[in-house]
């Protein structure tokens, strides 16, 4: 049974929403693409149960994700709020949690010593670099066993050479993956993935990674646009296969704006 968000609105003060109406079943790989601000982690968030303000229904495996408690295996991600805030190394905070939930402390241990080296274990969170906080986070992730894997931004602040690394990391590990991120270097190594663009708190989608890399971005209407994307602004981007700009060629997707201005 898949993960599924049933119109779901999400919001952090006065209503004014984050996420509008969001619709998706996720049973397969999947990334999470669009620009910075554009409601990605508030989705991964809702997606945990770490909303608090929404409306809508949110299931993992057929559950109510707000009912879920003391299940281990089920789901992880790297998001901060799930590191013991505490003055001990990391190898013991990791030590802990891997063991309260069955996971894999011998593979977070090899992801470490390959990405960073050994001495990260000795040190406390807060002494690492931004980096290696999110190597941290993503080996946490992966070595918890989970059946999916929730990873928002598992390549932000890491040197080319590591983002790579980070990735074929990513592709081996076993369970449904599922990745947050704004930009598209990636896509190439991923054509079997599913894809959900999200574009100023709407969801569009789902596609494939490869037919996404086909197509192009226009502000001018064409006859055979696979998708319509309504902006605040009034204004509209139509993606299809003849005529615009190709999407392959933003390096982020946060140069949508530049594209259509």
């Amino acid at each position: 049974m898949p993960i599924e968000l049933i119109d779901l609105y999400a919001w952090y003060r006065k209503r004014d929403y984050v996420l509008k109406s969001v619709n998706i079943k996720i049973s397969n790989n999947t990334v999470i693409l669009g620009p910075n601000g554009s409601g990605k982690t508030t989705l991964i968030r809702s997606i945990l149960g770490f909303v608090v303000s929404k409306k809508g229904r949110v299931f993992i495996d057929g559950i109510n994700v707000d009912s879920i408690t003391s299940t281990t295996r089920l789901i992880a991600t790297n998001l901060r709020e799930v590191l013991i805030n505490s003055k001990q190394s990391v190898e013991s905070v990791v030590k802990f949690m891997l063991k309260l939930i069955d996971g894999d402390y011998e593979y977070f241990t090899d992801i470490i010593m390959r990405f960073t080296g050994r001495d990260i274990l000795k040190k406390n969170f807060a002494e690492l670099s931004e980096g290696q906080k999110k190597i941290v986070l993503n080996a946490l992730a992966l070595a918890s066993r989970a059946k999916y894997i929730v990873l928002d931004e598992p390549f932000e602040g890491l040197d080319p050479a590591k983002r790579v690394a980070m990735l074929n990391e990513i592709q081996k590990a076993n369970g449904v993956k599922i990745i947050s991120t704004h930009v598209t270097w990636m896509l190439k190594n991923l054509p079997d993935w599913d894809l959900y663009l999200v574009v100023e708190g709407c969801v569009y989608g789902p596609l494939r990674v490869s037919e996404l890399e086909e197509l192009k971005i226009s502000s001018k209407p064409v006859e055979d646009a696979v998708l319509t994307i309504k902006l605040k602004s009034g204004s509209q981007v139509y993606l299809s296969k003849t005529t615009g700009i190709p999407l392959s060629s933003l390096d982020t997707l946060d140069k949508l704006y530049e594209v259509i201005s």
